[in-house]
């Protein structure tokens, strides 16, 4: 048995144990909360902070294959803005419903998409939106094909307490699929052409398009300066210059820039190939 005098000794130990790993924690905490506040900062007087370049940054691996989040909840207000890439399993996870609606852009497909009990084939290219309330869930159509797609959800830090109202209460999956390859203006790649992928009187100020710029002297900016909602781009496709507050930068493929509320942007065709890019507006 040990003695009396054994047992500070002991107790001093634990004790500096236990402020070890406090002070182990606190710093990695700290480190946490310092980069989380890096990601969810955006500065339109520094345009870099409004631009996420993909190929810059690690992806978060999961169970299925790994995430990479563009714009991160907090950073835009009413908007996330993901990339998922599935290659492990056949879904990431069964039919949900949440009052935050999102829509998905397949960038890879085929995928099997579940709405409220209907499940069709998409493939590359096809848009999907996803009202709130509603049931749903993606999946691969096998276990040999990787998919991978774009996930932009309109959400904030805290949760979404009351569900978002569409014009069209007794809407069809139909209603909520668009199909860009069946349109002939988008199947004429010589040409400029917008597709509105989701309409903001049909989502309650959530909007989606698609654009396809050919000439590099036409400019896309905001028209109404006052205008109350906030701006993301994401580049499928090509090179383009961005202007944010008088600061310009240079996108490409899978790049994302992000206009908050309140600031102006520009952006033009750079590259000798087209630019396809989509443009996401919540209010």
């Amino acid at each position: 048995m040990p003695s009396n005098a054994a047992y500070p000794s002991f107790n001093t130990l634990i004790m500096k144990v236990k402020q070890l790993i406090f002070t182990g924690l606190t710093l990695a905490c700290s480190a946490y909360m310092a980069t989380a506040q890096n990601i969810l900062t955006a500065n339109p007087e520094d345009i870099n902070t409004c631009i996420d370049r993909f190929e810059l940054r690690p992806a978060d691996k999961n169970s299925n294959g790994w995430a990479h989040y563009y714009i991160p909840k907090g950073m835009g207000d009413t908007l996330t803005v993901k990339m998922s890439c599935v290659y492990i399993g056949t879904q990431t996870h069964a039919p949900h419903s949440h009052n935050e609606d999102e829509s998905f852009y397949i960038i890879k497909g085929p995928v099997n998409f579940h709405i409220n009990g209907e499940e069709r084939i998409l493939n590359t290219g096809d848009f999907v939106y996803t009202p709130s309330g509603s049931s749903h869930n993606i999946q691969r159509v096998s276990t040999q094909d990787t998919i991978k797609y774009l996930v932009i959800k309109r959400e904030t830090i805290k949760s979404v307490d009351k569900p978002h109202l569409v014009s069209k209460p007794d809407y069809t999956y139909g209603d909520c699929t668009y199909y860009p390859s069946q349109h002939s203006e988008w199947t004429d790649t010589e040409r400029d052409a917008s597709l509105v992928l989701l309409d903001r009187q049909f989502a309650d100020g959530f909007q989606v398009v698609l654009q396809r710029v050919t000439d590099n002297n036409k400019i896309f900016q905001n028209k109404n300066p006052h205008f109350a909602g906030q701006v993301a781009i994401y580049i499928i496709n090509g090179k383009a210059t961005v202007m944010l507050n008088n600061n310009s930068a240079e996108i490409e493929t899978d790049n994302t820039f992000y206009c908050p509320k309140g600031a102006s942007y520009s952006l033009k065709k750079s590259g000798n190939e087209p630019l396809l890019f989509l443009a996401v507006t919540t209010e």
